[in-house]
């Protein structure tokens, strides 16, 4: 058998496992550009966050952060100097926005129960922080 058949599965499987945390990051926090959702702008939140399934330990998740620009430019923010994140003090993985980005934050309305989770939103602009590893994004930190 040719060594370049049993390498190149090895190569693609590294990479993925290089990926994955990236790609799971960009699942959960990333919509660009900012997807229509039927029912209109005011229904984007309850829509995103039931197209993700967003629920946790059986509940609704309380907050999410969808941001609306391309993942590179979040990567990229990955090279800034490290700081602690907000969410978890003890790790220093995080990284601060070189700039201000778009977002639209989720927050569960109060005694909203599985499986029609609703949400009311905010849109902003401002700056974010992430949590890396490997050079990629893993974690929104606020």
């Amino acid at each position: 058998m040719n060594l370049r058949w049993i390498l190149l599965p090895l190569l693609l499987l590294l990479d993925l496992t290089v990926f994955t945390p990236a790609l799971s990051f960009s699942k959960r926090h990333i919509d660009n550009p900012k997807s229509l959702v039927p029912g209109g702008n005011r229904r984007y939140c309850d829509v995103m966050m039931r197209r993700l399934w967003m629920i946790h330990k059986g509940k609704c998740k309380q907050i999410n952060t969808f941001i609306h620009e391309n993942l590179a430019i979040i990567v990229d923010f990955c090279k800034t100097p490290p700081v602690s994140c907000m969410n978890i003090p003890s790790m220093h993985n995080c990284h601060d926005s070189t700039h201000d980005v778009r977002v639209t934050d989720c927050f569960a309305t109060p005694g909203t129960r599985p499986p029609h989770c609703h949400y009311r939103k905010m849109d902003s602009t401002r700056p974010i922080r992430v949590g890396c590893e490997q050079g990629v994004p893993v974690h929104l930190d606020g």
